[in-house]
């Protein structure tokens, strides 16, 4: 009992931190939404609090939260009226939903309102619903038809209690070692290439001294200077010979000490993410409750088996499929298994099985299976369900295969159901599902059997913060590909390429795929090697069951990946995942091979380039970068460069100082925020100097209130930039605009 209890306080304690991260979501919406945004914009907000408001439901169904539970309901019947038919709200409304959100806060306090209080809430929001009928009550519930689960005994081990804060911290400083290693990787290539140099001129100066033994023969009563020279020459031989020994030396020692930190760096990693894996039965046994409560209300008999407890992932992970995984099970209840009486006429057993089952596919990998052996999805109404919603028309339909339209359950607003439950029925869940697992580097696919069942198979890396990725080129620029996604990589020639209904494609592995090539769908101009013009290199990217063919410069290596989350201006940047750092030390952006599909199958290329943009014209032209941000001062620095521009960095306005009375620079691009001096002071105190009076001033900054806009004025600064509502684009405009 004490374990129990136990449980249901980490459980608790769990649901109170997901729910303030969705209350946040919930508000930040509404008051951007009532500004009246953009039309495209309002689309995605709505979208946007519709998914919060869905997930906080499902999240306090889970800890028998009833009340949020039902307000949440309330809340989301209005944004699915919204999505239907367009936001028309009043600013009375408005008022309305924040004070919804404003009283689930309260709910989720220390003394939280009582049920009447909740029930009037309740029923404000629901007479907001002009357009929708309310969603029915709950049915009395019924007896308890039986439910069964099977989960392992619990796993005990010897543990210590250690902060979380204290083992992020351990983490990162070990994933920070693999920028060292690969540093160190990268030293020894180099001295590879010294001493494949020094074996050139071995070669070249053994030709010279032959050639002048022979010119030596004749001049042996020649002027003492002639012998100095040629004594000289012995000794320079002799030197050299010294040195191409001593680089043969710091060669191995460096090769070495390559293999000895990096074993040492894989080490210390491998043993600190231990410290952050949970095994699955942290997640796993939040479900046999739900199951049974779900089961009861839909007048069925479900069993549920659990496997693969023990198996561990970054709890990083676990944290986010939550929600996927507990909608799948739901739908699994709702959809899949069938009534008693229905199993019985088909000579099924009265009770439905479920199957969680969690194995490991190697080291770093794992495998989700959430099975059923219920009706299974029929196809046809998957399709009819997408032509209703817009998804596709009935003419794509028609030509769709059933695998291909077994993948449209993951659009938004496609949904079998025959109506509106608390459960189903809108057409959002499956889309989160994908949505979850695409983000954390996963995939997921499908498989079903009318009558028989349906299972859902998800891919998921065991750690979020390193993997193994192929650097490639594309456009002259390189990029990782994370191998996860990496079917194969090609070399084939020219006149293999067929042309089908105006679109390139070659054969492979019996397929015939779509070719596109990567500097296209990134906006990128052509850069495709003119030596080797009869062979084309490619790489076979795959997302779930599509698989399409992209032609790259070149495939440069595969390593181990340490990702670097994107940080304002550049955190929605369309097909890119988040960037890493070379051991060269050049920062690289991680492709979303996903979205990369996406974009290459609409045909849609991407603003990619505005940050491996081309060259400009003013290629000589030099600009300092002021931010106290190591990260942000390097991507500046990498789209600027890329752009052509010679680009100096400094840490804040007193360094910057420095570099202005040591250095011409034609522009400046400069943080608000920075210590010792900040960009408004930098701005103010260029301005005053008489030599640098007339030096443009770019700030880029997320202060965005009016006030700071105007100090930013006054100080004499050329543009502004939020970073907020940066487009990537903008800053490379502005930079060409003022020099």
């Amino acid at each position: 009992m004490a374990n129990d209890e136990e449980f249901q306080q980490r459980l608790l304690e769990a649901f109170q931190i997901e729910a303030q991260e969705h209350l946040q979501m919930l508000s930040a919406g509404l008051l951007e939404l009532e500004s009246s945004p953009a039309e495209e914009r309002r689309h995605e907000i709505v979208e946007t609090i519709f998914r919060e408001a869905h997930s906080l439901k499902g999240a306090a169904r889970s800890v028998n939260r009833t009340d949020i539970e039902s307000l949440c309901q309330a809340m989301e019947s209005v944004f699915s009226k919204w999505k239907t038919n367009g936001v028309t709200a009043t600013a009375e409304t408005f008022d309305r939903l924040s004070d919804a959100v404003d009283f689930l806060q309260r709910l989720l306090g220390a003394t939280p309102p009582d049920a009447r209080e909740v029930a009037a809430m309740t029923k404000e929001i629901r007479a907001l619903e002009t357009m929708v009928e309310p969603l029915p009550e709950s049915m009395t519930e019924p007896v308890d038809p039986g439910f069964s689960a099977h989960p392992v005994a619990h796993v005990t081990e010897d543990t210590i209690r250690i902060a979380t804060a204290k083992m992020d911290a351990l983490l990162l400083q070990a994933e920070e070692m693999i920028a060292v290693k690969n540093t160190a990787t990268q030293r020894a290539s180099e001295l590879h290439e010294v001493a494949a140099m020094m074996e050139t001129w071995r070669k070249e100066w053994a030709k010279m001294n032959a050639e002048m033994q022979r010119v030596r023969a004749p001049a042996q009563n020649s002027s003492a200077p002639t012998e100095r020279v040629f004594d000289f020459l012995e000794w320079n031989q002799s030197y050299l010979r010294s040195l191409e020994n001593r680089l043969l030396t710091l060669r191995k020692s460096a090769e070495e000490d390559q293999r000895r930190l990096g074993g040492m760096v894989d080490d210390l990693l491998d043993e600190a993410k231990r410290l952050v894996m949970l095994p699955f039965a942290t997640l796993l046994d939040i479900f046999p409750k739900p199951v049974r409560d779900l089961a009861r209300d839909q007048e069925k008999q479900v069993e549920l088996i659990l496997r693969g407890r023990r198996i561990e992932i970054d709890k990083r992970i676990l944290e986010q499929m939550k929600d996927p995984l507990m909608h799948l099970v739901r739908n699994a209840i709702d959809h899949g298994i069938e009534k008693p009486e229905m199993r019985m006429a088909q000579r099924k057993p009265e009770r439905g099985m479920i199957t969680m089952a969690v194995a490991q596919i190697d080291a770093s990998k794992v495998e989700i299976v959430i099975g059923d052996d219920g009706a299974g999805i029929d196809v046809a109404e998957v399709k009819a369900a997408a032509v209703k919603s817009g998804a596709i028309s009935t003419e794509e339909a028609a030509q769709r295969s059933d695998r291909e339209a077994l993948a449209l359950i993951f659009q938004s607003g496609v949904s079998t159901s025959k109506m509106v439950t608390e459960l189903s029925g809108r057409g959002l869940g499956m889309a989160i599902v994908r949505e979850k697992v695409e983000k954390l580097g996963g995939h997921i696919e499908i498989e079903t059997e009318r009558g028989r069942g349906t299972a859902f198979r998800i891919v998921l890396p065991v750690t979020l913060s390193t993997f193994k990725g192929l650097l490639v080129r594309a456009g002259g620029q390189p990029f990782v590909l994370p191998i996860a996604n990496v079917d194969r990589v090609l070399r084939i020639a020219r006149d293999e390429i067929k042309t089908v209904e105006n679109k390139e494609t070659i054969s492979w592995d019996g397929r015939v795929l779509s070719l596109t090539r990567l500097n296209v769908v990134l906006g990128l101009p052509r850069r495709e090697k003119s030596e080797d013009s009869k062979f084309v290199q490619m790489v076979v990217l795959n997302a779930g069951e599509t698989r399409i063919a992209f032609v790259v410069d070149e495939v440069l290596n595969e390593q181990e990946v340490l990702v670097k989350p994107l940080q304002k201006p550049l955190v929605h940047v369309r097909n890119v995942a988040a960037a890493t750092v070379l051991g060269s030390g050049q920062v690289v952006l991680i492709l979303n091979v996903p979205e990369l599909i996406e974009s290459a199958t609409t045909g849609t290329a991407n603003a990619v380039s505005a940050i491996v943009a081309e060259p400009v014209e003013s290629k000589t032209k030099s600009l300092l970068v002021v931010d106290d941000s190591v990260t942000s001062r390097m991507l500046l620095k990498n789209i600027l460069e890329t752009a052509g521009y010679d680009v100096k960095t400094a840490i804040d306005g007193v360094d910057a100082m420095t570099h202005l009375r040591t250095q011409h620079f034609d522009l400046i691009v400069s943080d608000v925020q920075m210590p010792r001096m900040d960009g408004f002071d930098l701005t103010a105190k260029i301005r005053t100097d008489k030599r640098l009076g007339d030096l443009p001033v770019v700030l880029v900054t997320a202060l965005e209130s009016r006030e700071h806009r105007e100090r930013g004025i006054d100080v004499g600064a050329n543009a502004y930039i939020v970073k907020s509502s940066f487009d990537q684009s903008n800053l490379l405009e502005v930079v060409e605009h003022l020099i």
